[in-house]
């Protein structure tokens, strides 16, 4: 997962740590790059908060490196999504690699377990998201935010937060989204990772290249699937649909061309040296 520590949203810190939290706690490894941040990573300001077991790698790209990395385009992504998330999944060890964002809190492995079980190890898959609001959070806790209940937080939501949403697809003559935010949660071998080489990393705009990761996988002939089960929560931080990824905030000026990413795609336009392999980027281990 990829931030930027610039609260964008409100309540980012907050909405990290539960999911880091929930992400050391279900998974192996756990890759946070942090991606342009003016003074320090984001993982600095909560750090005490997190539940560590030595499974959590830190990866910082400075505003430097962040301007070299995206050619000095003054409209790249702030945080370039596209290029952070290959240099984690270009890094990762795992024989299946999920990506996910900030805002998420985590299912339980053993539902992760059954996803991957009940998979041939040729599908992209993608798993629907529901909303939590704060409201529910700070009800829950009492009017406080004590990061070592999340899990108890979790079973909470699980039981009160009502089902999923179908059909969530929005984008007209798009038949790869199959349910709207799929970025939240995209998991896949790491063999189809490497097979499309990640994230197209021409995308470096906001919007459309979750969707776009997900038709590259069908022109390379794997299979795509949405599941609505185990229940993964998004933390509600404001704007959505196609004013989102800080467009409507200000945040970001330019958003990805939609006919280049999703209309006009085939296969894979990344050279071998996706995920900046090329380059020796030193991480710490938490």
């Amino acid at each position: 997962m990829v931030s930027r520590n610039d609260n964008y949203g409100g309540h980012l810190c907050e909405r990290a740590t539960y999911a880091l939290n929930s992400a050391i706690a279900t998974y192996d490894e756990v890759i946070y790059v942090d991606w342009n941040s003016d003074a320090h990573s984001l993982l600095s300001d909560i750090k005490d908060n997190l539940q560590l077991k030595g499974n959590l790698k830190h990866f910082v790209i400075s505003p430097a490196a962040a301007a070299q990395l995206t050619k000095f385009d003054p409209d790249a992504q702030k945080c370039c999504e596209v290029l952070a998330r290959n240099i984690g999944i270009r890094r990762a060890e795992g024989d299946w690699i999920l990506s996910t964002n900030i805002d998420i809190i985590h299912p339980k492995r053993e539902d992760v377990d059954e996803i991957i079980a009940n998979s041939d190890g040729n599908t992209f898959i993608t798993l629907s998201r529901r909303a939590v609001t704060w409201d529910i959070i700070e009800s829950f806790h009492g009017g406080e935010l004590i990061y070592r209940d999340w899990s108890p937080l979790r079973d909470f939501i699980s039981v009160n937060l009502g089902g999923g949403v179908f059909g969530e697809k929005k984008v007209t003559g798009d038949d790869y989204s199959l349910i709207d935010c799929c970025g939240d949660f995209q998991l896949a071998p790491k063999h189809i990772w490497h097979e499309i080489r990640g994230f197209e990393e021409e995308l470096i705009y906001p919007l459309f290249a979750d969707t776009n990761a997900q038709k590259k996988s069908v022109m390379h002939g794997f299979d795509l699937k949405a599941i609505h089960h185990p229940p993964v929560f998004h933390i509600n931080h404001g704007s959505r649909g196609f004013g989102g990824g800080g467009i409507i905030d200000g945040v970001n000026k330019k958003a990805n061309d939609l006919h280049r990413a999703i209309l006009g795609q085939n296969l894979t336009q990344n050279d071998i040296s996706w995920g900046s392999s090329n380059l020796d980027i030193e991480f710490e281990m938490l």
